[in-house]
């Protein structure tokens, strides 16, 4: 049983955190920056990139193969092209986006303990970031967000999250937040904004994040005691 006197917000990532995908994003991705930018081939390891967001990775792409810096005009017709292809792959196949074990059981009973605050902070685009949760029968409701269109940094995404959070609850600060994700990268920058960090991850992927010096990794959510122990 989980006691919170002060505001605790528990701040998820979306891909691979709270749902798991069939790749069909990133062959729309790399099929908007084609179309959009004439680049023909990208590298697909977002974590090869500075910024694992979608505005930060179609950056980077724009200075690597074309030699200048991106326009904002760039960024958003590679967004605009990466929703139709997506929303029209969907259609196709709803099924694309399935939840991490687990992940919506949990999220709505994180919102009906009284202390607790959850909020999202992805690296993808918003309409994006909404439709994948959506196949994948995760309710957002009126919970907080932050995503690749307020920043192309993950850290500023996160701060941008705890922010709204903040407002909806009316609360001046609160007592702890817990970024859950699923990657190095973002342990490393919750390390840096002070926030404590659950990792998703098994296997090799779970031995990185341990290597990185990740206390807490579990697979999925289907053990909510252990989550809610870690919070605690």
């Amino acid at each position: 049983f989980l006691v919170m006197t002060l505001f605790h917000l528990v701040m998820f990532d979306v891909d691979g955190t709270l749902i798991i995908g069939n790749g069909i994003d990133d062959v729309c991705f790399s099929e908007a920056v084609k179309e959009v930018l004439g680049v023909d081939k990208i590298d697909t390891d977002w974590s090869h990139y500075l910024h694992v967001t979608d505005s930060g990775i179609a950056s980077e792409i724009i200075e690597r193969n074309l030699s200048r810096k991106a326009e904002e005009l760039d960024i958003l017709a590679v967004r605009q092209s990466y929703l139709v292809r997506l929303r029209h792959a969907t259609k196709m196949n709803p099924y694309s986006f399935q939840p991490v074990p687990g992940a919506s059981e949990l999220i709505t009973d994180l919102r009906s303990m009284g202390g607790v605050c959850v909020c999202i902070a992805t690296g993808g685009w918003q309409d994006a970031a909404l439709l994948k949760l959506r196949l994948a029968g995760i309710s957002t409701g009126d919970i907080p967000l932050a995503s690749s269109d307020d920043s192309h940094k993950r850290e500023s995404i996160m701060l941008v999250a705890e922010e709204r959070a903040r407002v909806h609850k009316n609360c001046p600060a609160f007592n702890q937040v817990v970024y859950v994700a699923d990657h190095v990268k973002d342990f490393l920058n919750a390390r840096k904004l002070g926030y404590g960090f659950v990792g998703l991850g098994s296997g090799e992927h779970a031995q990185e994040l341990k290597l990185a010096g990740v206390t807490h990794v579990q697979p999925d959510f289907t053990d909510k005691g252990y989550f809610l122990r870690v919070l605690a």
